[in-house]
């Protein structure tokens, strides 16, 4: 079970962005393997914390306004803003190797996009307040469907 340091607290910046005013933290339960898997695409965990800086732009959860009355990205915006800065450090990493040699590691990529997605759904379960296991899966699912995108980097998403 897993724990965060303290509620949001971010500025929003119109038409969909926030930008985080203090840290916020996730200590997980990953095991050492899931952690260094995470380290080795630029994650900076101390422990098992991971922790997004002052100053993090996060849009919460990437959400279709349509599908707000279901889930709303403040239902999950703890453990999305955890995730974001996840699928972030495989964009960065992912783009660093482009120029390299032997390119990027795809196992690595492939894993650290498991990994991001299993710490979002952590995330949601050890929320305060409780986010309902239906809406739990649902938002898990989509990552878990549709992230393979978010993970692409461009100049605009590095």
């Amino acid at each position: 079970m897993g724990k965060f340091s303290q509620k949001i607290v971010a500025e929003y910046n119109p038409p969909r962005k926030w930008i985080m005013e203090e840290p916020l933290s996730y200590t997980t339960d990953l095991d050492e393997t899931e952690l260094r898997c995470l380290e080795l695409v630029g994650v900076a965990v101390k422990g098992k914390t991971i922790t997004v800086g002052k100053g993090f732009v996060t849009d919460l959860a990437s959400v279709p306004r349509a599908a707000w009355a279901i889930i709303a990205p403040w239902d999950v915006a703890r453990s999305a803003i955890i995730h974001d800065l996840l699928y972030k450090k495989i964009r960065q990493y992912r783009w660093s190797m482009k120029e390299h040699e032997k390119g990027e590691d795809k196992k690595l990529v492939k894993k650290a996009k498991v990994i991001a997605d299993k710490v979002f759904h952590q995330g949601m379960k050890d929320a305060d307040p409780k986010v309902p296991g239906w809406k739990i899966y649902c938002a898990w699912k989509a990552v878990d469907l549709f992230g393979r995108w978010s993970i692409i980097p461009s100049e605009d998403n590095i």
